[in-house]
């Protein structure tokens, strides 16, 4: 009796969605790091991970400064007990001398003495001697006659000052390792005085599609031909999470050539994705071309709809590869599910961040949704929200694998478990927002 191989196990074997994901997820280590001006992540095509811990430079705020626009006062100018409620502050009216000012980005050389205010602006140092900063909606705007104003409220002490360092003292973590370059993280890095970041390489991602059917877009077309439309889809989907992408072409239905092309994809590739002809027919030569270039194959078969043909295995470089089904909603799904997240997690971001959520919600069709126990289904679906705040998810009437226009119009895959067989109108779903 022989001895069963890698390939008669994943033959037999359907392979339940969460197990592949935490196969493929177990592969996608994030890539180096490279180092980077915070300026040129502002201006890309992408949100990048940190790499490394990042601290900062400089306090912030970097002195203390003024949280108002109003008036510097010193400790006879608050009120009494310091513990007040500001919604029953100790109401007054109590005039004291104006004296110099203290404006943002303009160092103030005035001291606020006893009986006297100081002017100052929103973002300016405070003054020597200042204990609080009144609001000028608490004081009468215009001053009185010999430069006199009227307090109509004491403030409490430290009111409306910023301290220096009470956001981010001086070495502080601002950032640590797979914390996305966002907007607002990339403001608190240059505020904290830093210009450059290690940041983990943006993957390469090399796309072959497979079959002589396959013409170009923009090729003139025959009545037999097909338009290689899911590799320019899946490179859309790729470039949008900030991937660099290499085209390789299209493989004629021979070995030979898919194996020139898997050759193509080089050895800096991150990630190869193949579209087609990774399943078992007389002209599927993605697998044997992998056989022959010395990959190693890990999954294949999946136990879902759409997407069942799915592969995953390594190639002799290192590189990912993702064999994904010819049929295009099947790509498109499969995508979804198992290469954008693999890719989130190569670019850094830390696995709790691209777990594909799943939510809630009711199912609104008008019939009973029915399907085939054994695999799971992503039925393609739109979403609205009740009055209630309730999610009615309704399914697309177009379903098959090649009706790429019902994933066009969708904007969520409702979520069948393997073992279910009909699921009512009304019934609790859950749900992947597109």
């Amino acid at each position: 009796m022989s001895t069963p191989t890698a390939t008669d196990d994943l033959r037999r074997a359907l392979l339940p969605v969460e197990e592949a994901r935490a196969l493929i997820f177990a592969a996608c280590a994030p890539l180096p790091a490279e180092r980077v001006a915070l300026t040129d992540v502002a201006l890309g095509d992408a949100v990048r991970c940190l790499a490394s811990t990042v601290r900062s430079v400089r306090a912030m705020p970097a002195f203390d400064n003024s949280a108002m626009d109003g008036y510097a006062v010193g400790v006879d100018s608050i009120a009494p007990d310091t513990t007040v409620n500001p919604a029953s502050d100790v109401v007054t009216s109590q005039t004291r001398h104006v004296v110099g000012r203290s404006l943002a980005g303009h160092a103030s050389v005035d001291a606020v003495a006893p009986g006297t205010v100081v002017p100052i602006t929103t973002g300016a140092r405070i003054p020597a001697g200042t204990a609080a900063v009144v609001m000028r909606e608490d004081t009468d705007e215009v001053p009185l006659a010999d430069g006199v104003l009227v307090l109509r409220r004491l403030p409490r002490a430290n009111e409306n000052i910023r301290r220096r360092g009470e956001d981010v003292d001086v070495d502080a973590v601002v950032g640590s390792a797979g914390d996305l370059l966002t907007p607002a993280r990339l403001n608190l890095l240059w505020s904290a005085g830093l210009v450059h970041a290690d940041v983990v390489r943006a993957p390469l991602v090399a796309i072959l599609a497979s079959g002589d059917e396959l013409k170009q877009v923009g090729d003139v077309l025959g009545a037999d031909d097909v338009v290689n439309s899911n590799a320019w889809a899946i490179a859309a989907a790729c470039r949008r999470l900030g991937c660099r992408v290499r085209l390789l072409g299209i493989a004629k239905d021979t070995l030979d050539d898919h194996v020139r092309l898997l050759q193509a994809a080089g050895d800096d590739a991150d990630v190869v994705v193949s579209i087609g002809g990774v399943s078992m027919g007389s002209h599927d030569f993605v697998r044997p071309a992998l056989a022959q270039i010395g990959a190693e194959l890990t999954a294949w078969k999946l136990a879902m709809r759409p997407g069942k043909p799915l592969a995953f295995g390594r190639l002799r470089s290192g590189a990912r590869f993702f064999g994904l089904p010819g049929n295009p909603v099947s790509s498109l799904v499969t995508f979804e599910l198992f290469v954008r997240p693999a890719l989130r997690l190569l670019a850094g971001e830390v696995r709790a961040a691209v777990d594909v959520p799943r939510r809630r919600g009711i199912l609104g069709d008008q019939v009973a949704f029915k399907k085939k126990p054994g695999l799971a289904l992503f039925a393609r679906a739109r979403t609205s929200v009740r009055t209630d705040g309730i999610v009615v998810v309704t399914t697309i009437d177009r379903q098959g694998s090649g009706q790429i226009s019902g994933l066009a119009d969708a904007t969520a895959l409702c979520c069948f478990a393997a073992a279910s067989e009909a699921t009512a109108p009304g019934d609790e779903v859950e749900f992947i927002v597109l």
